[in-house]
């Protein structure tokens, strides 16, 4: 990026120097209206976008805007030239200029009807998940004490429904057995959905960490899941960190080390996470204290919900202790 950045800087440098030399300051007006016109063009087109990594193309937008500027400042001279040749030409400049912003307005609305496409597919989506999930609480009432099976049976009989199936795999009836086979679905969304599930066996969550091409994906419901192995849930806590927010869901889980525990709260200044580690089960009177550290440490510390929380506790573990 940085040379993008320099060799933008050098031609900039030589224009501005050859029209200082030539004397040929016909066309900056124009060709500065040009940058700015082609930098606002391209925000907005940028925006439109609703990735999460459309940002960067703005770090692009300068070059785009010089190339139209530079353009019209050539148009501008050329089309006052003796030659007819160039004159000509000069016009066909200008359209090269124009081509830039055209394309950044077209690319912006193809972001807007593909946002609204995406939009009306997650709305429908939505709503066929919500009839389904009525589907299955009915199936369900009408086999009592059946449950399992009646899930098992459910998920042979919808198997390529993807909208009948993230509603069976969070069913609490949902059987390990198919948690583990839908884990393995290369669709993302249907196997985070299945390790997501309490009844998602240890040794799936710990196939999933150590052979999933993109296990990234999973950390999240990894640190979160009670049935997470102790030695899987160190690793993850320990390895250099590719997202974030991890803290959050160690802090909560059951099955989290104690001493990962004490290290969040020796080192968090996040609110958030003290009221996690407060939800913690597992939490003792001597992590009690290390969280009450932290909590005067963080961006709210006189937060009424954890204080009150903490004291609770405290009345509770180490009282009795």
């Amino acid at each position: 990026m940085l040379r993008f950045l320099l060799a933008a800087l050098v031609v900039l440098f030589v224009v501005a120097a050859f029209v200082q030399i030539k004397k040929r300051y016909l066309g900056l007006g124009p060709a500065l209206g040009m940058f700015l016109f082609v930098a606002l063009v391209g925000v907005w087109s940028i925006f439109q976008s609703s990735s999460s990594t459309a940002a960067i193309g703005l770090l692009f937008l300068p070059f785009y805007a010089l190339f139209s500027a530079i353009l019209t400042w050539l148009f501008a001279n050329m089309r006052l030239a003796r030659r007819p040749g160039l004159r000509v030409l000069s016009w066909l400049v200008l359209l090269a200029a124009l081509a830039v912003p055209a394309l950044l307005v077209f690319e912006g609305v193809q972001s807007i009807h593909l946002k609204e496409m995406r939009e009306a597919k997650h709305k429908a989506d939505t709503q066929e998940i919500s009839r389904n999930k009525m589907l299955i609480k009915e199936a369900l009432a009408r086999q009592p004490g059946r449950e399992p099976e009646t899930i098992k049976h459910l998920l042979d009989e919808h198997s390529g429904e993807r909208n009948f199936l993230l509603p069976l795999l969070e069913s609490p009836f949902a059987d390990p057995e198919a948690l583990d086979r839908m884990a393995a679905s290369e669709d993302l969304g249907l196997a985070l959905t299945a390790i997501r599930n309490p009844n998602c066996p240890a040794a799936t969550l710990e196939r999933i960490y150590r052979t999933h091409a993109y296990p990234d994906y999973f950390f999240q419901a990894l640190a979160a899941h009670h049935n997470t192995p102790t030695a899987v849930l160190t690793e993850l806590y320990r390895r250099p960190q590719t997202i974030t927010g991890l803290d959050r869901s160690f802090a909560a889980n059951p099955a989290t080390p104690a001493n990962i525990l004490v290290e969040i709260a020796e080192q968090t200044k996040e609110s958030f996470v003290v009221q996690r580690l407060l939800a913690n089960p597992s939490v003792d009177c001597d992590l009690l204290v290390r969280i009450e550290r932290a909590l005067s440490r963080t961006e709210r510390p006189d937060d009424s919900h954890s204080r009150s929380r903490l004291e609770a506790l405290k009345a509770q573990k180490c009282l009795a202790r």
